[in-house]
């Protein structure tokens, strides 16, 4: 899959199989037991190698801005926007203890209390993140909308919920090289590609979740984005 966008800050644990990734300037291979590492906002490209005797499996936490910017993080560790890190006892088990923890739907300050722990791993095993203190404007326009990407969105509820005009929304996008209708189209399928990945909804029953009327249109649109057609990505 071609520039698969990372939205959120990810940690993901490979079950079975084999995750390979490159950014342009670097390539890693992630194999199983090992962990990926991603910080929100990168562009990756992404191949997920099935095991031997079976599928590609992997398990992956989605961790707040909030939560990230409270963790006290090594400065003695250089920044990094992605990384592949080694199976250790301590990470083992704090990945462990979070995941059994959202699989259960514990309380959420029982949750917030592993997540914690994970990051708290995560800085033990040499990461520190490339963050900023303030969300972005298109991170803060795709958070928006991701709560509702099947809806038909226009520019101007978004912009009045960010306290500006359409005016300046576009021009503060534009700036950032990117603008609402690719914010939003990247919103649908990346939301199209979790749901093809961890569920066995029928393709069109997706496309409608992510705004898209016609299937064929969705697979279109989705092929170009990632390189691939959602049906050969679900088979």
């Amino acid at each position: 899959m071609a520039a698969v966008p990372f939205t959120a800050f990810i940690v993901a644990c490979i079950r079975a199989g084999q995750k390979r990734l490159a950014d342009g300037s670097q390539r890693a291979a992630v194999d199983a037991g090992h962990y990926l590492v991603v910080t929100p906002g990168m562009l990756l490209n992404v191949e997920n190698l099935p095991a031997s005797d079976g599928p590609y499996l992997s398990s992956c936490v989605t961790v707040s801005r909030e939560l990230l910017l409270e963790q006290k993080w090594s400065v003695d560790a250089d920044p990094s926007t992605w990384a592949v890190l080694s199976p250790s006892p301590v990470l083992d088990q704090a990945f462990a203890h979070a995941e059994l923890g959202l699989q259960q739907e514990l309380p959420q300050a029982v949750l917030v209390h592993r997540v914690r722990e994970l990051l708290e791993a995560l800085a033990l095993s040499g990461f520190r993140p490339t963050l900023t203190n303030e969300p972005t404007v298109t991170e803060r326009v795709r958070l928006l909308l991701a709560a509702a990407p099947e809806q038909t969105w226009r520019a101007e509820p978004i912009a009045e919920q960010l306290a500006m005009s359409v005016a300046t929304l576009r021009r503060k996008l534009a700036a950032e090289s990117t603008s609402f209708r690719a914010i939003l189209e990247e919103v649908r399928l990346s939301h199209a590609l979790t749901l093809i990945q961890t569920t066995t909804q029928p393709l069109k029953r997706i496309a409608e979740d992510c705004g898209y009327l016609s299937p064929s249109g969705f697979a279109t649109r989705f092929r170009l984005r990632f390189g691939t057609l959602p049906s050969e990505l679900r088979d």
